[in-house]
């Protein structure tokens, strides 16, 4: 069962960045930013891995602090779903963190550990897990004409690759899909491998008025055994400025040139496993 990691009335969700605020009323309030976001670490089974995450307070007041530890789920979105309920197959009882709860001042920074010791025998996996920073208070919100408790909390992501696990990422379909009202082209990739692995590319592009453009993908993870939509975001250059500054009226600085499709892609794909070749065609 999906469990909210406070005691708010409120379930809350997490970009897998790393971001997770939870009501409108505590935004201004929670001023915690976690750097780095993510910790992408590599262990033996039978040893110690340790790493440290800063924290930073950006208000001018103390804030207080609870830390927990979580499973996670990702939506098809890119969004994190937390789990305070404690899986079969988790991992978290690997992970020991260095304190349950603290003060943090205004304006000052603190260093937080926290090590993962895999058992000896644990098989070759992937694990991941969450550490969840809250704030102490809780604020009301108002939502629907109902208040309902919220506090902020910001997510920092794990990853421990044990044994040697490494994606094995291929793409199986390239298409146009509709996402916040513009038509953007996707790639479906699907992971066969043992651990999550993210797309980088140098990747060209004409579409069907001959305009030129650059493409990157977005740096969403694919878990093991998942098939996810990566969408390919175009880089504003070369033709596709010529043909926005030739079509822009007198003071319109924020004109965009729409694809037109059929759009024609090539250019070397990799993860942290593999390079490949892609050339393919996009239309909707």
């Amino acid at each position: 069962m999906m469990a909210r990691l406070t005691s708010a009335g409120r379930f809350c969700s997490a970009l897998i960045a790393g971001l997770l605020i939870c009501g409108p009323a505590f935004a201004e309030d929670f001023a915690i930013a976690v750097s780095p976001p993510r910790f992408e670490l590599t262990a033996k089974p039978g040893e110690t891995v340790r790493a440290v995450a800063e924290l930073s307070n950006r208000s001018g007041s103390p804030t207080e602090l609870t830390f927990a530890t979580a499973d996670w789920d990702l939506t098809p979105d890119g969004g994190v779903v937390l789990s305070e309920a404690l899986r079969p197959d988790s991992c978290r009882p690997w992970v020991a963190i260095e304190r349950r709860q603290t003060v943090l001042p205004g304006q000052t920074q603190l260093r937080y550990r926290f090590e993962v010791t895999p058992p000896l025998g644990a098989p070759a996996t992937e694990c991941r897990f969450a550490i969840v920073v809250s704030g102490g208070e809780e604020r009301i919100a108002p939502a629907e004409n109902v208040d309902v408790p919220v506090r902020g909390q910001i997510a920092l992501i794990v990853y421990v690759a044990v044994g040697g696990v490494k994606p094995d990422l291929e793409i199986v379909k390239a298409d146009v899909v509709d996402l916040n009202g513009a038509l953007t082209p996707v790639l479906m990739v699907q992971n066969t491998g043992t651990a999550h692995g993210r797309l980088s590319a140098f990747l060209s592009g004409t579409d069907a008025s001959g305009i030129k453009r650059e493409f990157s993908p977005s740096t969403l993870p694919i878990l093991p055994g998942e098939t996810r939509m990566i969408a390919l975001h175009p880089d504003v250059s070369g033709d596709a400025i010529e043909a926005q500054i030739a079509g822009s009226s007198a003071g319109d600085d924020e004109a965009s040139v729409e694809i037109v499709y059929p759009l024609t892609v090539s250019g070397t794909i990799s993860d942290s496993n593999k390079s490949f070749r892609f050339e393919g065609v996009f239309e909707p």
